[in-house]
């Protein structure tokens, strides 16, 4: 915008002191100057002149024409598929490895090293860094990025590539390259994390499908299920949820009614055994500038085994001595890892990766498949779709919302420039129109619908206009002097043809850099640059004869044969 206004000073001041310095002698000898810059475009103004005219008198026939192509690029739409950024190369790659959970740390660390020794054989690593268990204490970010591990049944393994010209596949490339070579071990999990999806939006994976509800076990019954029908999707990698495997543990289940008469609390038992197995921080030692927490609870010989823990003392208000075993239950099961909620309703997650296909028509197919799961769900059950579909939907709706304020206000500066409302519409009739193009140019060059996609279609609206304003503004001036109607259309299309070729072909030819660039960041900018150049050729085009089309429409010029 700043760059725009500062060149319309320059336009309307630099430029017109330059042509009076330098083409001075030309504008002296009006005859040779005309001579020298139009002599060689005459030939191309009279073949233009010759087609407009043939289009004037067919105008049915070339609409009707422009409108198929319209309606075929936008049925053509959903094969493109659609994603929410362009996947890009970050010289990195992270590999998560999920071993059965209650697995030692020793067992863990044997699994990562054979990992570590197959990675290290790739010729595109250049170096690794291997996490094998918790490291203790997990940063807050860690875990919301779901970068720290869960347990001793859990590691990491990162791995920095070489620089992207220096080899031949890319990160996703050479983490499918890795799979195919990764050891077959049983209950064992090699999921690759999406480090792309954290950087923008902390999702922890490209597909994210949120299951609400209550009853974890529930929960984890339709996430199975669900999981079970997705199996299968092209596309789908690492697929798994987060309720998949439970924590093995024991569950203490207090009888209430034999509490109760005994005159203890649930709250009360629950804090004694908590104190006397975890502990509770009772003060704090100081000394110096540094302070220990101060924790008490039980000695290790009286909180080591199960029989200890029953035997755990709780002093009813009677002042009365009962034990654990007394009041309780205590069974073996399994737990969830992590309990996680969402707008203060129990969440669970099934997630999953992508290879090889575009996130739209994943999705596409994944709502295919669990559609009939969904009508079948319990009362107070609910499917919705997270990650990055979700980041992708909520920006595809604020940019269809930014284009059409766009259109809104160009509208309003050429009906105030032209002083009428109809003439604004005929030349914003090839914005639309321009879609045939960026459909074309992302189906040459191979690439989904995305966000620098919609970004260029916006930016597209704003210049595709400036062609057609050029023309009508002539055509309209040759009517106010006077000029038959048919021949001020033709006579103004035809002067007007250097300067729309100019521009449109500056500006396309500016972009191509861009779009052929295959530097780092490249594929950020070429769908931007792709949707400009294809949209801009189209409505270049359009310009030349569909806008004229209309405006004879519009004004009721006749072009038919007498």
């Amino acid at each position: 915008a700043f760059s725009l206004i500062a060149s319309l000073f320059v336009a309307l001041t630099i430029v017109p002191l330059f042509v009076s310095l330098f083409f001075k002698s030309k504008i002296e000898d009006p005859k040779a100057g005309k001579k020298l810059l139009w002599r060689e475009f005459t030939g191309a103004k009279n073949f233009y002149r010759n087609l407009l005219h043939k289009a004037l008198q067919r105008r049915g026939l070339v609409l009707a024409g422009a409108l198929g192509l319209f309606v075929l690029s936008i049925a053509i739409i959903p094969f493109l598929g659609t994603e929410f950024m362009p996947s890009t190369d970050r010289d990195m790659i992270l590999l998560r490895v999920k071993l059965p959970v209650g697995t030692s740390l020793e067992e863990t660390n044997r699994v990562m090293s054979l990992v570590e020794n197959l990675m290290t054989q790739q010729p595109e690593i250049s170096i690794l860094s291997v996490q094998a268990g918790s490291p203790g204490e997990e940063s807050a970010s860690d875990m919301a990025f779901g970068m720290s591990s869960a347990g001793s049944h859990e590691g990491f393994i990162w791995a920095g590539l070489v620089h992207k010209s220096q080899r031949k596949l890319s990160d996703a490339e050479v983490m499918e390259k890795i799979r195919t070579k990764l050891p077959r071990l049983e209950n064992t999990k090699f999921e690759s994390v999406d480090i792309e999806q954290m950087m923008m939006g902390g999702a922890q994976a490209p597909v994210e499908i949120k299951i609400f509800g209550t009853d974890l076990d529930q929960l984890k019954r339709i996430a199975d299920a669900v999981v079970a029908k997705i199996s299968d999707v092209q596309g789908l990698r690492d697929l798994t949820h987060s309720l998949a495997k439970g924590k093995p543990e024991y569950q203490i289940k207090i009888d209430r009614e034999r509490a109760s008469q005994l005159g203890l609390m649930l709250s009360q038992v629950a804090n004694t055994v908590q104190t006397a197995t975890l502990g509770k921080v009772a003060t704090r030692y100081r000394e110096g500038n540094e302070e220990v927490d101060i924790r008490v609870r039980f000695k290790e010989q009286f909180r080591n085994s199960l029989d200890e823990i029953k035997n755990i003392p709780l002093i009813t208000p009677l002042n009365k001595t009962v034990y654990l075993d007394q009041i309780v239950a205590i069974e073996k099961g399994e737990g969830p890892i992590q309990i996680t909620r969402e707008n203060q309703a129990r969440r669970i997650s099934v997630v999953a990766n992508i290879a090889g296909r575009n996130l739209g028509s994943v999705v596409r197919d994944i709502k295919r498949r669990i559609e009939g799961l969904e009508k079948t769900l319990p009362a107070g059950y609910f499917i919705e779709y997270g990650g990055a579909y979700e980041q992708m939907s909520e920006a595809f709706v604020v940019l269809a919302g930014a284009l059409a304020l766009s259109l809104l206000l160009i509208y309003m500066v050429m009906a105030s420039e032209f002083e009428n409302f109809l003439h604004p519409f005929v030349i914003m009739f090839t914005i639309p129109l321009g879609l045939i193009g960026v459909v074309l140019g992302l189906i040459i060059a191979g690439r989904p619908v995305n966000l620098p996609v919609w970004i260029g279609f916006i930016l597209l609206g704003g210049i595709a206009v400036n062609n057609g304003i050029v023309m009508i503004d002539y055509v309209n001036q040759l009517i106010r002097k006077g000029i038959e109607k048919r021949e001020a259309v033709l006579l103004g299309c035809a002067t007007r043809l250097r300067p729309v070729l100019l521009t449109a072909l500056t500006t396309i030819l500016g972009m191509l850099p861009m779009a052929l660039s295959t530097s780092e960041g490249a594929e950020m900018r070429a769908p931007l640059a792709i949707t400009v150049m294809g949209g801009l050729t189209a409505t270049t085009f359009l310009t030349l004869f569909v806008v004229p089309i209309i405006y004879s429409m519009v004004n009721r010029i006749s072009f038919k044969k007498a």
